[in-house]
């Protein structure tokens, strides 16, 4: 009777706990997915989606396939759980494993839902290892999201199931009492069903033996299953390294310390949380349920294994400023699920092979077992080790032709004097940008839309002022050696297959008016909400905290398939329903969209071949998330730009005289809007001449600026974008900053912007040279054209000065170009006093801005020239080992 009620009493328990579990679950869910339109703490950005899919990709499979598994897989899970530790579970063993197991299943529903998209777009360029390891960290980071969140579900049904228990214990003991008094009526004579009770407590399959089978199991798995955590946390670590660089300095003794140190951290707390107070609770699980409390038991350790690896990076290279933790935490707990993940894929299958050993075979027959039990986990461990930390080749490539090593002419200019750029590489340093004499050189200079393809809000008002040379003659006066031109695909190719040479033409002019004043030009593929073809119709409703958006500049009308999303932006323009659905019907290859961005981009290349004047190619200009983040705007993102690398060096190859130029690659706008993101996995392309470019707008335009509070500041921006470049082996160069708004310490944080730069011997460009009264980006009801670096009225477009101390920042003196390595570099905001060094033989290339001869104070500099330029002087000089300068 008492093993009956037992059984009734488990499955009342494990009823409770897993619909509580599914309610507050999908309550939670659809609160996060209404309330964060982002889909960086929801689940997915599925309430705008509708809730049946319309097409292959559309958002709408994540609330048929990812939502169902979530909550459907934590309620089986933890029902399975609670009835088998029931009646004795206790409500704090009850929460641990409701929150382990949605963690878990998070996880795994991600997986599955990551595997479906990227099924649906097709295996075509992407590598294998690299995108598994996206994979896992995203799916990590999903797994994080409900680490954070979990607790409030494990709550509730810990509570829950305590209320359940104290009903279940009073109706026990009313139903023991009312036995006693049976049996003193009958005499104390035994009864039929103490008969059938002792009977089935005896029989095959009965409580006794489902215990001795789950404690043997437990035992096995917790003498033998942590050892393979330090094989996750290796998994992990590589997993991690370029979807998560951003949050994740140097550690000592890099990989191998980094995974001894969460790895030995991860055992002993899975050891811990295992005896403690998980197997414990399995004396009536049966050999599901065990693995299930294992696996579980190895997510939990994982993550908290990272924990000391996060303050470990902490204390060396710094936490971060103002919430900049917090997303540092969030990455380093998604690594430890990771870890905790590998770990229990590679484990679980070999537990299962021996408790199937365990009750089969014969005593005298596990000889061979007990030689598997303690040769199997170091055989494997160190497979899984030299796998994720590279020992094993891991460039196997699936559909995409290698990139030909970069081809450059010798160090020959063109008529301005301007050399080809590439990436120089040094044993113990991080790559920089170089010219073909092999000085580093610093691209500082600025954004040029004045030949986007806008939408018009107001048809009187002009979007662009048209570029002409007295807007490059200007720059030169301030010193700039780069334009970022932003061009538009809707006017290079209005048609699709049809290119039109007119706006080519003006390309081609505006690149040799900037070059004949000595300035280098990105070309850049500019975007901003995919196209201008995106406004919301007239009349359109949005719920709350979203409003009717205007389609800005992008893709043409052909290649813009929203397959009918909402055009209401939540938290800004670029987060749009519709907005998404087309980036990730491009990441996807719809229709071949993909392949013709591509086809684009050749031709652009085919066109400039053998410019070099042209520094490179930005391939396009922030992303969009797409509607499954993660998947669509690290792994198919990357996918997209191979197409298009592999199409640029196509067209450089086969041109006449033509040559590799840079490639500018960005993540998504969220790093924009946030300070950092996941990105392409590293490895997406193997060019040579790769230059990581996001835009560092911390303390500027990010989200966090609106809520009043800093999630990532000026300072951490260059931090995180440096480790990611660091991640690729890449040089790294900022394509847009600034826009920091009017208030008080406006200037304050422009200058912190230009020191760290100088601090970090980096360049970049600053949004933007000139806005037009009628940019759909510009306030309708502004009387000037605000965020530029030249400024007009509005809208009568009369000239108005810039900012003095603006102007004065931009202009101060800077090395164009250095030979080998620069060193070191300070140079004031507000006046002329420049210090740098360096180490290197070639010639010096010094921008000084300022009508008065610079004075000079230098060692192991000849030759030394003072030509007077518009705006300042040119100071070159012949080096020759180390070298300092200091001009005044």
């Amino acid at each position: 009777m008492l093993l009956a009620d037992d059984q009734r009493g488990g499955r009342r328990l494990g009823l409770t706990a897993s619909l509580t579990t599914a309610v507050v679950l999908a309550v939670l869910c659809a609160v996060l997915g209404y309330a964060d339109g982002t889909g960086l703490f929801a689940p997915e950005n599925w309430p705008d989606a509708g809730f049946v899919p319309r097409d292959a990709v559309g958002p709408a499979w994540a609330t048929v396939v990812f939502l169902p598994l979530l909550i459907g897989g934590s309620a089986l899970a933890v029902h399975r759980l609670v009835r088998a530790a029931a009646p004795a579970a206790r409500a704090w063993w009850v929460f641990g494993a409701v929150w382990s197991s949605l963690v878990l299943a998070a996880f795994l529903a991600k997986l599955v839902y990551s595997v479906l998209l990227l099924a649906v777009a097709g295996p075509g360029g992407l590598h294998l290892f690299p995108t598994a390891g996206a994979l896992l960290a995203e799916c990590g980071m999903t797994g994080a999201k409900y680490a954070v969140f979990g607790p409030l579900v494990a709550g509730l049904a810990a509570a829950a199931c305590r209320i359940a228990v104290g009903r279940v214990r009073a109706e026990g003991a009313e139903v023991t009492e009312n036995g006693k008094d049976d049996a003193r009526g009958e005499g104390g004579a035994r009864t039929e069903s103490d008969e059938h009770a002792e009977s089935d407590d005896r029989g095959a399959g009965g409580g006794r033996v489902a215990a001795g089978t789950g404690r043997g199991l437990a035992g096995v798995a917790g003498i033998a299953g942590f050892a393979w955590l330090p094989a996750g946390a290796a998994v992990a670590l590589q997993a991690a390294g370029g979807g998560f660089a951003w949050a994740s300095g140097p550690v000592p003794g890099g990989l191998g310390t980094a995974t001894l140190l969460t790895g030995v951290t991860a055992v002993v707390a899975g050891i811990g949380l295992w005896r403690r107070v998980v197997s414990p609770g399995l004396t009536r699980a049966g050999t599901g349920v065990t693995l299930w409390s294992l696996a579980t038991t190895l997510t939990a350790a994982g993550a908290v294994g990272f924990a000391p690896l996060w303050l470990l990076d902490g204390f060396l290279n710094g936490f971060g400023g103002a919430l900049f933790p917090v997303a540092s935490v969030l990455a380093h707990l998604a690594q430890g699920v990771t870890a905790g993940v590998c770990a229990g894929v590679v484990c679980l299958p070999w537990v299962a092979e021996l408790a199937w050993r365990r009750r089969t075979e014969p005593a005298a027959e596990r000889g061979g077992l007990a030689l598997a039990v303690r040769w199997a986990p170091p055989v494997a461990i160190a497979a899984v080790l030299a796998l994720a930390t590279g020992t094993l080749a891991p460039g196997t490539v699936i559909g995409v032709a290698s990139v030909d090593a970069p081809t450059q002419p010798a160090a020959l200019g063109d008529r301005t004097g301007l050399l080809p750029l590439t990436v120089l590489r040094q044993d113990g340093e991080d790559p920089v940008i170089g010219d073909s004499t092999g000085r580093q050189v610093l691209l500082r200079g600025v954004n040029v839309n004045q030949l986007i393809d806008y939408g018009q809000p107001d048809p009187a008002k002009p979007t662009v002022w048209p570029p002409e040379d007295s807007d490059y003659a200007l720059m030169a006066r301030y010193g700039f050696d780069v334009q970022r031109l932003a061009l538009s695909w809707s006017a290079l190719e209005p048609k699709r297959g049809v290119f039109d040479d007119a706006y080519l033409a003006r390309v081609r002019t505006a690149v040799d008016q900037a070059a004949a004043h000595g300035i280098h030009t990105v070309l850049d593929m500019h975007q901003d909400t995919f196209s201008k073809y995106v406004s919301a119709a007239p009349g359109t409703r949005c719920r709350a905290n979203a409003s009717p958006e205007f389609g800005n500049d992008g893709a043409p009308k052909w290649a813009t398939r929203t397959d009918g999303a909402k055009a209401c932006g939540f938290l800004g323009r670029d987060l749009a329903p519709n907005v998404q659905q087309a980036f990730t019907n491009l990441y996807d290859d719809t229709d071949g969209i993909g392949t013709e961005f591509a086809r684009a981009w050749a031709h652009l290349a085919d066109s400039f071949a053998d410019e070099p004047a042209v520094a490179g190619y930005d391939l396009l200009n922030e992303p969009g998330p797409g509607n499954a983040p993660g998947v669509t705007s690290s792994i198919l993102l990357g996918r997209l730009y191979q197409q298009a690398i592999t199409s640029i060096r196509t067209a450089e190859s086969k041109a006449p005289g033509g040559f590799h130029h840079l490639v500018f690659f960005e993540p998504s706008i969220l790093w924009s809007g946030l300070g950092f993101d996941t990105t392409p996995p590293a490895g997406f392309a193997d060019d040579p001449l790769l230059v990581f470019s996001p835009h560092l707008y911390s303390e500027s335009i990010t989200m966090d600026q609106g809520l009043g509070v800093t999630l990532t500041s000026v300072e951490q921006g260059y931090t995180t974008a440096e480790r990611t470049a660091r991640a690729y082996g890449a040089p790294l160069w900022s394509g847009e900053w600034g826009w920091f708004g009017e208030p008080d310490d406006f200037r304050a944080r422009f200058d912190r912007f230009l020191e760290r730069q100088n601090t970090d011997v980096l360049g970049s460009a600053i949004w933007v040279w000139k806005k037009a009264c009628g940019d759909p980006q510009n306030d309708p009801a502004a009387t000037t054209s605000g965020g530029g670096v030249v400024l007009y009225t509005c809208p009568d477009g009369k000239p108005l000065p810039s900012p003095a101390h603006e102007i004065t920042a931009l202009s101060q003196a800077y090395p164009r170009s250095a030979p080998g390595r620069l060193t070191s570099l300070r140079s004031s905001l507000t006046g002329r006093d420049l210090r740098l060094a360096g180490t290197g033989t070639g010639t010096l290339d010094v921008w000084v801005p300022g009508a008065p001869r610079p004075e000079a104070e230098q060692r192991g500099l000849t030759d030394i020239r003072m030509d007077r330029q518009p705006g300042g002087w040119r100071l070159t000089a012949r080096t020759s080992g180390h070298y300092t300068l200091r001009v005044a």
